[in-house]
């Protein structure tokens, strides 16, 4: 008999590890391993991770047909310390090498697709610029380029910038300002930290009406699957809350925007990309529309997660909680149910089905956050319940 498959809930595994996580990140790394089967087996866990009661009885099979085919150590980052976890437990790192991974990982990878793609709007045309480690060393040099680059930027931009490391997650090490009123103090303690992370890119600071996320998982042939469209909540400050979007009884998820097909149209493209460079498993393509010169225009192609992210654990969690769904609402063929997705649901919830509203609570006595899934056959009912 094949050993259980071993869990490494590497969540933010782009950073230096922490003595005491955040909060979001014990709830994450707790939900994404309710997507594999009972039998895993947790890193460093003497027991499995604890299974919401609202779900039902704990899975024997994974969320997602292909996490079937994992074997020996799945990461929520494949990393070299993922890869160094796993070959002390004696197990290979399934999925791509980590120096694979952080190369389309990479923010400026997804950048420079989006430009090689024609992908790129318009109005953010020569405005994006990548810089490596090394230009980052000499930190006169660096204010330099940035204040050059902000003064060749157009007048809509009203010189708003945000300075963020290539490899990052959730927002965090990103620095930002407004040309004119560059805090080169704050810049010059920041240039060493973000070449550490791999360099940064400098872009505008745009007026956000939307944030989406396009889940995909890439087989090893390069045969794509499309998982599902989200979209994002984000904190002000680009750290994840949770995600919004549309059901069917297929279990396909649709952001129901306007900019759907274009997203996935983008974020294919992308995806085949990262591939052509060895990519393969599970990733998200995240995207946002912004107020342009013009009005509203879609960034498609902003970051490329070679990785899973919390919306793959959104929508195994979906996965997970069908029957209870199916049960309580009913979901007929033709037919959608608005859900939200939550880390951290504003007050207690219990398991019911109140005015076609259903709420599933994914919490955990041990942590501080309140995780949900929320559904409703009404997406106005489940907005107002929420109160956006």
């Amino acid at each position: 008999m094949s050993a259980a498959l071993l869990l490494i809930p590497n969540v933010g595994g782009e950073e230096a590890p922490r003595a005491r996580p955040p909060p979001a990140v014990v709830t994450v790394s707790r939900l994404w391993c309710l997507l594999f089967p009972r039998a895993a087996r947790v890193l460093h866990e003497a027991a499995p991770a604890p299974w919401p009661e609202a779900l039902g009885a704990p899975a024997e099979t994974p969320a997602f047909a292909w996490l079937g085919d994992a074997r020996g150590a799945v990461a929520w980052l494949n990393t070299p310390a993922a890869a160094a976890s796993a070959a002390a437990e004696g197990r290979p790192l399934a999925g791509p090498a980590p120096e694979i991974v952080q190369a389309v990982h990479d923010k400026a990878f997804a950048q420079r697709s989006g430009e090689a793609l024609g992908l790129e709007p318009a109005a953010l045309r020569g405005l994006v610029a990548r810089f490596d480690p090394g230009e980052l060393h000499d930190a006169d040099a660096a204010l330099r380029a940035i204040e050059r680059r902000l003064a060749d930027w157009p007048a809509w931009t009203q010189g708003r910038f945000t300075l963020k490391p290539r490899l990052g997650t959730s927002g965090r090490g990103r620095i930002g300002g407004t040309r004119g009123r560059v805090d080169a103090a704050s810049l010059r303690a920041a240039l060493p930290r973000l070449a550490r992370r791999g360099g940064a890119l400098l872009e505008p600071w745009l007026q956000r009406h939307a944030d989406f996320s396009v889940q995909l998982h890439v087989a090893s042939d390069g045969a794509l699957t499309l998982l599902g469209i989200l979209e994002q909540q984000l904190s002000r400050a680009g750290a994840i809350r949770g995600h919004r979007g549309a059901i069917d009884p297929r279990l396909r998820v649709v952001a129901e925007s306007r900019w759907d097909e274009r997203l996935v149209e983008a974020a294919t493209a992308v995806a085949r990309a990262a591939h052509a460079r060895g990519f393969h498993g599970p990733c998200g393509v995240d995207a946002f529309c912004f107020e342009g010169p013009h009005g509203p225009e879609l960034r498609p192609v902003v970051e490329f997660n070679a990785r899973f992210t919390v919306g793959t654990v959104a929508l195994g969690l979906l996965r997970r909680a069908r029957d209870c769904v199916t049960t309580r609402l009913g979901l007929a063929a033709g037919e959608r149910l608005a859900f939200r997705f939550l880390l951290d649901a504003p007050r207690e919830h219990r398991l019911g089905n109140d005015a076609g509203l259903l709420t599933i609570p994914l919490g955990c006595e041990a942590e501080t956050l309140r995780p949900a899934l929320l559904v409703a056959r009404d997406p106005a009912r489940l907005a107002a319940h929420l109160g956006t």
